[in-house]
């Protein structure tokens, strides 16, 4: 007997089938975290060596008129403890900075 495996599969109910349904939407789950749109940006500023004051992001300065919220989240799994920045940079101008604090890369969240 051969048997089908395949994510595309059709699953039977209750049972082990119910266990590899929850796996796979973790795994989605997983997979949609790790595709969202996060671009990389340059920190040229800082205040008190911890607020971001200027960046560039695709090619444009943008310096940082005030900081609106700060909030961490921690480690979770594989995913690294952030530092989430959420800044406002003119009229209209509100973006969410955050910082990988195991690498300390920053990142724009669109």
């Amino acid at each position: 007997m051969v048997q089908r495996i395949s994510a595309f599969s059709p699953r039977a109910s209750g049972g082990q089938g119910q266990n590899r349904i929850t796996f796979v939407g973790w795994v989605r789950a997983s997979m949609a975290e790790l595709t969202r749109r996060v671009e990389p940006v340059d920190l040229l500023d800082q205040r008190f060596n911890f607020l971001p004051r200027s960046f560039r992001w695709r090619g444009d300065l943008w310096r940082v008129r005030s900081i609106v919220r700060v909030w961490e989240q921690p480690r979770a799994g594989w995913r690294p403890e952030r530092r989430y920045f959420e800044v406002t940079c003119g009229p209209g101008s509100c973006h969410i900075l955050f910082q990988d604090l195991r690498i300390g890369t920053w990142h724009v969240s669109l």
